[in-house]
């Protein structure tokens, strides 16, 4: 969790996840931050494993890639705690973000955009069910988009659960 509990890494894995493989470079103009300060956090999130070298370059010109689709992580303790923080807090940004740019996107991708909310009364067994069948749900979509040959955008969903 250490390896993750700060700010460019999480970007740095965001923008991976958004494209097949990139430079620290080209992670630095994704993430606003300099190309040697992703560097070293690429570096940081190969040694933990989630990151790897792609294919192609060297030096400079390396570039890197994702390695898993999703991470998780024990809830308890105060790293668990400052990384959810921090997980949620980008989440709702990426939500205010994509908002206020709504107007930019075609009538059909308007359309089909969905903001919801929802409260549920779930037992602990009930909860867990739940998490799996969304996590399930969103595995049958991920990687569709190099598939379909279609255009795509990046569409971003969460979940939280509240004691």
């Amino acid at each position: 969790m250490r390896a993750l509990a700060h700010p460019t890494r999480l970007a740095l894995l965001d923008h991976l996840h958004s494209v097949e493989q990139a430079t620290a470079t080209e992670c630095a103009e994704a993430v606003g931050d300099s190309p040697s300060s992703c560097s070293y956090h690429l570096r940081a999130l190969a040694k933990w494993g989630f990151v790897a070298e792609g294919k192609g370059g060297a030096g400079r010109e390396r570039p890197w890639r994702a390695v898993a689709e999703r991470i998780e992580f024990a809830s308890d303790g105060l790293e668990a705690a400052v990384l959810r923080d921090e997980l949620v807090a980008r989440q709702q940004q990426r939500v205010r973000d994509a908002l206020r740019r709504e107007h930019e996107l075609a009538p059909r991708w308007r359309r089909a955009a969905q903001t919801s909310s929802a409260s549920l009364a779930l037992t602990p067994s009930e909860l867990e069910e739940l998490g799996e069948r969304f996590e399930a749900l969103l595995d049958e979509y991920r990687g569709r988009g190099e598939r379909r040959g279609t255009k795509t955008i990046v569409v971003s969903f969460g979940a939280a659960a509240e004691t």
